[in-house]
């Protein structure tokens, strides 16, 4: 049995293993990745009561990160963001929301589903923008997402944690999509130039 939020550390404990050894030395950015994954590990078991709901440490990180990030965004970007944040808040939500009140219709593991469907929809309204846009997009609808359930569930008397080890592990699993589709991505471009690349050379011949 997988013991709820492994899934997160795993993730955050190889991506800092990445940044801070492998990474070149010179990148601008290698201490920032590899500080706030260092953040993310430390503040995991950690929680702070905001009025009755109790919201995880992590989910404070990750929407200082969004919006540091979102900020440098040019108006149109942060509208569009905006829109595409609330319809995958929504998605999410509504997915969780199933599983809860009737877990039946859940045929596939629930949270396999609601990391694919953040994943892919954020491929599909970033099909041609980097990776950084669908992960602050997925980082950010989580978030929504979380605090989209527990309105409904609050007001029927259940107590949801916002952040939980299950969120995180969510949000993971869609990160190692997203890798694995970047990967496959870098793989097929240079597969493509090494084709062109040879047919030019056998016209020359």
């Amino acid at each position: 049995m997988i013991v709820d939020g492994i899934l997160y550390l795993w993730l955050i404990w190889g991506i800092w293993i990445f940044t801070t050894f492998m990474m070149d030395k010179a990148h601008p950015y290698r201490f920032h990745y590899s500080f706030i994954c260092l953040v993310l590990l430390c503040v995991f078991p950690y929680g702070l009561k905001v009025g009755s709901v109790e919201v995880a440490i992590p989910v404070f990180v990750l929407g200082l990160i969004c919006i540091h990030y979102i900020r440098i965004f040019s108006l149109k970007e942060k509208l569009y963001m905006l829109v595409v944040i609330l319809a995958m808040g929504m998605l999410y939500a509504g997915i969780g929301l199933v599983a809860i009140y009737d877990p039946v219709l859940m045929f596939i593991d629930r949270n396999l589903i609601m990391a694919s469907s953040l994943a892919f929809l954020s491929i599909l309204f970033y099909s041609s923008s980097s990776y950084m846009f669908r992960m602050i997009a997925i980082a950010a609808s989580s978030i929504v997402g979380e605090v989209f359930m527990s309105i409904p569930l609050k007001n029927v008397g259940f107590l949801f944690p916002i952040g939980g080890p299950v969120y995180l592990d969510v949000l993971a699993i869609s990160t190692g999509i997203l890798l694995a589709v970047k990967l496959f991505e870098e793989i097929n471009q240079s597969f493509n130039i090494k084709v062109q690349t040879n047919k030019g050379e056998m016209k020359n011949l």
